[in-house]
C-alpha cells in the first residue's frame, strides 16, 4: 500500500511538473526569439549573460518534462544487460578513482532484462554521480549485482555525507535536493521515473556521517516490446523440420538475446541488416534439415563478402555464429525431452548439424579474409601511386614532390616507381622537389642520391629543388662525392622557367 501510494504521489507531482513545464516553456522560447532580433540591432555587453541565462533556464525547464513525461520517450524495449551497463557507467568516473575506491561484487552476470537501454544507462549514470558527489574527500562505493528468483538486483552504496531520515520521502520529487550549492534534483527524479517504468522497487537507506544505498530491484520480465513470452510449440508427430517451423519466432527471439552485442552493431550498418542475421539463420535452418551441403558453403561464400564489405569485425559475426549453434542445441534438447529420440538418430543428427555449420563458418572466414585482404593490397596500390605522384609538364619533363616524411621504406617506393615511370614514358628531365619534404635522418638522403645515380643510368637528368637550411645542413656533411651528383635550384618555380625558356626563348612543345 505504502508503495502504491508513493506511486501516484509521484505520478501527480510528475502530471502537475510537466503542465507547469510546458506553460513555461513556450513563452521562455519566445522571449529567445525576441532576444535574438534584438541583439542584431543593439550593441550590449550583457547579451551574452542574458542569453546564457535564458539557455539554462530552457534547459531546465526542457531536463523537467524528460523526467516528468517519460512515456512520451520513443525508444524501444530491448534485451539489456544491466551488468555491462553498470561497468561502462562506472568507467566513466575514472577521474574520481584516485580519491574513492569502488568494489564491485557482481554476481549472476549473464542475466538479462528486457528495458529501455538509453533510459537505464543515464538512471544509472545519475545514481553513481549523486554516489561519488556524496563523498567529500576520500571514501568508498559499493556496487553489487545479483539474481534471485525472478528478479535482478543491483545496488549502490557509498559512504558519504548521507540523508536527514525526515528527506527520504521526498527522493524523486523534482527541485528537491540535499545538495547545498547545486542541483535541481531533476536527475533523482529520472531515476525513479524510468525505474518506475520498468516496474522495479527503489528502496533507500540512508544514515547521516555514514552513508546511502540504493537498492533496485527490477522483475525479469518475460516480454519483449510489450508482448508475452511465446511458448514453446511441440507434438509427438512432429519432426525435427516441423519443430522448428513451427516456433520459428521463438527461435529468432531466443537468437536475438544471445547474439545481443552483433544485434546491436549490425543495426547501424549498410550492407548487413539485423533482419538479415535472422533470415540467414533460418535460411541455414531449412538447408541442414534438407542435407544440403553445397547451398551452405554458397550461401556463407555471399555472407563472407557482405560482411567484409560492411567493415565489421570479423568478431561480431563469430559471437552472431556460436549463438546461432547454442539456441539450435538448446531446441533440440526440448524437442529430444517432449518427443524423445534414439541414441543412433542423436549422433546421427548432431554429426549433420555440427557438419553444416562447420562448412558455413569455414566458409565464411575464408571468404571475408580473402575479400579483406583484397581490399587491403589495392588500398596499398593507391598508396604506392599517391607516394610517387609523377606529373608529366612538356618535352618530355615530370616533376615529382617529395612531401611529407621522407623515410626509407617510402623512399624504396619512390624508387621502384619512379625508375618504372621514366622507363614506361621515356622521361628525359624530372625535377625532384623537396620543398615539402621532412627527412628522419641524413641515411634518408643518401636514398635520395642513389634514387638520382638510378636515373642517371636511364639517360634521364635529374634536378633537385627546394632544398631547406635544415636540409642543406644535412648535405654538408656528407661527402664530395655525393655532393658532386647533385644538381640543384633553388626552387621548382625557377626551375620550371629555364626549362621553359632556355636562353631566353620559348622551349619548343613538340614532343
Amino acid at each position: 500500500m505504502e508503495r502504491v501510494l508513493e506511486l501516484e504521489r509521484l505520478s501527480t507531482i510528475g502530471q502537475i511538473s510537466a503542465g507547469i513545464a510546458h506553460e513555461i516553456r513556450n513563452p521562455l522560447t519566445a522571449v529567445k526569439g525576441f532576444l535574438q532580433l534584438m541583439q542584431k540591432e543593439h550593441d550590449s555587453r550583457y547579451w551574452e549573460i542574458v542569453n546564457s541565462e535564458l539557455e539554462q533556464a530552457i534547459s531546465t525547464v526542457q531536463n523537467l518534462l524528460a523526467v516528468s513525461k517519460p512515456e512520451t520517450n520513443d525508444e524501444n524495449w530491448t534485451v539489456v544487460n544491466l551488468c555491462e551497463i553498470l561497468e561502462n557507467t562506472l568507467s566513466l568516473f575514472d577521474h574520481e578513482m584516485y580519491r574513492v575506491r569502488v568494489e564491485k561484487r557482481f554476481y549472476n552476470t549473464n542475466t538479462k532484462i528486457f528495458g529501455k537501454r538509453t533510459q537505464l544507462k543515464r538512471a544509472i549514470f545519475n545514481l553513481l554521480k549523486n554516489a561519488f558527489e556524496a563523498i567529500e574527500g576520500e571514501g568508498t562505493i559499493t556496487v553489487e549485482h545479483y539474481r534471485t528468483d525472478n528478479v535482478l538486483c543491483f545496488s549502490i552504496r557509498d559512504t558519504g555525507k548521507g540523508i536527514p531520515s525526515d528527506k527520504l520521502s521526498m527522493l524523486g520529487t523534482p527541485f528537491f535536493t540535499t545538495k547545498a550549492d547545486s542541483g535541481t534534483g531533476l536527475g533523482l527524479s529520472q531515476v525513479y521515473a524510468t525505474f518506475h517504468e520498468h516496474k522495479a522497487t527503489i528502496h533507500v537507506d540512508s544514515t547521516e556521517n555514514i552513508g546511502t544505498k540504493f537498492t533496485i530491484r527490477i522483475p525479469i520480465m518475460d516480454r519483449l516490446e510489450g508482448h508475452t513470452q511465446m511458448k514453446l510449440v511441440i507434438d509427438e508427430s512432429m519432426d525435427v523440420r516441423q519443430f522448428f517451423e513451427a516456433n520459428r519466432q521463438l527461435f529468432n527471439r531466443q537468437l536475438e538475446v544471445e547474439a545481443q552485442n552483433s544485434f546491436e552493431i549490425v543495426s547501424s550498418l549498410k550492407f548487413v541488416t539485423t533482419q538479415d542475421l535472422l533470415d540467414h539463420a533460418n535460411q541455414i535452418l531449412s538447408l541442414v534439415h534438407d542435407g544440403m551441403t553445397q547451398e551452405i558453403i554458397q550461401l556463407a561464400q555471399e555472407r563472407g563478402i557482405a560482411w567484409a564489405r560492411s567493415d565489421v569485425p570479423i568478431m561480431t559475426k563469430m559471437e552472431w555464429f556460436y549463438a546461432l549453434r547454442k539456441v539450435i542445441w538448446s531446441f533440440l534438447r526440448q524437442y529430444h525431452l517432449h518427443v524423445g529420440i534414439s541414441p543412433e538418430e542423436v549422433f546421427n543428427l548432431s554429426e549433420r548439424i555440427n557438419d553444416a555449420l562447420d562448412n558455413f563458418i569455414i566458409q565464411f572466414n575464408v571468404v571475408f579474409t580473402k575479400y579483406r585482404e583484397d581490399v587491403i593490397k589495392s588500398k596499398q596500390a593507391i598508396i604506392d601511386e599517391l607516394t610517387v605522384p609523377i606529373i608529366p609538364i612538356f618535352n618530355q619533363i615530370a616533376v615529382l614532390p617529395l612531401i611529407g616524411t621522407l623515410d626509407e621504406l617510402r623512399m624504396n617506393t619512390v624508387e621502384e616507381k619512379l625508375l618504372e615511370e621514366i622507363e614506361k614514358r621515356n622521361i628525359q628531365k624530372v625535377f625532384i622537389d623537396m620543398s615539402g619534404a621532412a627527412l628522419t635522418n641524413a641515411d634518408v638522403f643518401l636514398k635520395v642520391v642513389r634514387i638520382i645515380e638510378g636515373i642517371n643510368l636511364l639517360g634521364c637528368q635529374a634536378i633537385v629543388t627546394g632544398i631547406s637550411a635544415k636540409l642543406a645542413k644535412i648535405i654538408l656533411d656528407l661527402s664530395d662525392s655525393i655532393k658532386d651528383k647533385l644538381i640543384v635550384e633553388s626552387t621548382l618555380q625557377q626551375a620550371l622557367l629555364k626549362a621553359s625558356y632556355p636562353g631566353g626563348r620559348i622551349a619548343s612543345t613538340e614532343s
